[in-house]
């Protein structure tokens, strides 16, 4: 099974300034990540490396394969990265999923196979002709992603976007990688979106401060909040319960929480 792995990654934008030194961490396929960090800690700069952006040290490993000057072009090709910033690059909504599709080549039928599956998940044919300039937030932050997410990539990052989706889209978001079998890397700003993600990778001061399985690395609420962080509410109330003995087990979902205290 492919994945991706940063081994001694070394980064700096200058002499003063060492951005990354030496990390490591992999990241599984089909394991979902999220990257948190304070401002400045490095979480963008990630995601632009994977993007063949900037020049580093160290090694980046995707499926096995080494990473270098000439093969970046045919592994980039299995990594969509989407930065808040990135542009869009049509004026309607179905221009707009259709431009990455044109350029691949595929043909007509296939274009709209994959734009019919995803008006099936997310009901976007109300959309489809619609200008983008027009639409929520919430409507222009997911077609930004689907952009990406059409080329079925074997990843896709993405740059501190969930915190623009509704609950209902993160979740139908979610659940269509899921079924097209692309890994989410998710650079996020928001505690509450880490609970999406089966991994978490704190960076701070340059290093790795923790990396691990989601709940593992919430459960270490002092580093946590050393680094400044603040834990997810269901967190941070699942640990109040069992202060007082009310449960034994940290919860996800004010549902299953609910239910056992009612047992």
């Amino acid at each position: 099974m492919g994945n991706i792995k940063f081994k001694d990654l070394a980064f700096s934008y200058n002499d003063n300034n060492q951005l990354f030194k030496k990390v490591n961490f992999t990241l599984r396929k089909d394991k979902t990540l999220s990257i948190i960090g304070p401002s400045g800690s490095g979480k963008t700069t990630l995601l632009k490396i994977l993007n063949g952006e900037l020049e580093y040290q160290g090694e980046v490993i995707i499926n096995g394969v080494l990473v270098n000057n000439d093969n970046f072009e045919a592994l980039r090709k299995c990594i969509a990265v989407v930065f808040k910033e990135s542009s869009i690059l049509a004026d309607t909504v179905e221009d707009e999923l259709k431009y990455p599709l044109e350029n691949m080549n595929l043909s007509p039928g296939e274009i709209r196979k994959r734009i019919s599956e995803m008006n099936e998940y997310f009901g976007i044919n109300k959309i489809l002709k619609k200008k983008i300039s027009t639409l929520t937030l919430n409507d222009q932050t997911l077609i930004k992603i689907l952009s990406y997410a059409v080329m079925y990539p074997s990843y896709i990052a993405i740059d501190d976007l969930l915190i623009d989706l509704n609950l209902r889209t993160k979740i139908l978001l979610l659940n269509y990688l899921n079924s097209k079998h692309i890994t989410l890397i998710n650079v996020t700003t928001n505690m509450e979106d880490v609970l999406y993600t089966d991994y978490i990778l704190c960076l701070y001061d340059g290093i790795n401060a923790l990396d691990g399985k989601t709940l593992d690395v919430l459960n270490n609420e002092k580093i946590l909040k050393r680094l400044g962080f603040d834990l997810p509410f269901m967190i941070d109330l699942s640990i109040q319960l069992k202060l007082y003995g009310l449960i034994d087990r940290t919860y996800l979902n004010m549902e299953d929480l609910v239910n056992n205290l009612w047992k």
